[in-house]
């Protein structure tokens, strides 16, 4: 019972240190984790209009304070004028090497929930044309002899992106980056709106 009772004395103080260690919370306070706020701008290319537009994402997260990788909360819009976009996801980042001190590569992945709003959307490819058995999804919508047109309908849909980034470090703080982002974007409304692709321009400090 001696033994057993020394063991776990021994055993207890370590446990406790692991779980300091691992608290996120108490490794900000301090110092081994870091808060990251980024801001991101650029434009996108949503595949079903191949129409290249504005695109801006912000995000918080945490990160060590050796880098190596980040953990972040996204929200993001795009909006083409005929497809706008409206996402928030999870995005994991991790560098290359384990010594990137001032400048490094790295590769990101994560998952999303978008709204999604079309208005008069129209793509021959990815539209049906008139069809005995076709039920139209949604009641605004007119057909033109060649296109079937949907009027300002709205869906959701979730999707993964894969990207790969390069980032600069000015100071211990603050570092700017680029990042290129492939979305998985799915149906709406049975209509395939392919992928999104990304490109920005991003300002990240570190509190």
């Amino acid at each position: 019972m001696k033994r057993t009772l020394g063991a776990l004395a021994l055993l207890l103080p370590a446990t406790v240190n692991a779980l300091e260690w691992n608290n996120p919370f108490e490794g900000i306070r301090t110092g081994e984790y870091r808060v990251i706020a980024t801001l991101g701008l650029g434009n996108g290319e949503l595949q079903i209009n191949n129409n290249r537009d504005f695109f801006a994402y912000a995000s918080v997260g945490i990160t060590p304070a050796v880098g190596v990788w980040q953990v972040e909360l996204r929200g993001s819009r795009f909006d083409d004028s005929h497809i706008r976009v409206n996402q928030v996801g999870l995005n994991f980042k991790v560098d290359f090497t384990l010594n990137c001190y001032v400048q490094c590569l790295y590769w990101m992945v994560g998952w999303n929930y978008a709204d999604i709003d079309l208005n008069d959307v129209r793509k021959h490819g990815y539209w049906y044309h008139r069809k005995k058995d076709w039920l139209y999804p949604v009641e605004n919508w007119y057909y033109d002899g060649r296109y079937i047109h949907l009027l300002n309908p709205s869906g959701s849909d979730s999707f993964w992106n894969l990207g790969i980034g390069y980032r600069f470090m000015w100071t211990r703080d603050f570092d700017t980056s680029i990042e290129y982002n492939y979305n998985n974007i799915g149906s709406v409304h049975r209509v395939d709106l392919g992928h999104l692709r990304t490109l920005t321009v991003n300002f990240s400090y570190r509190f």
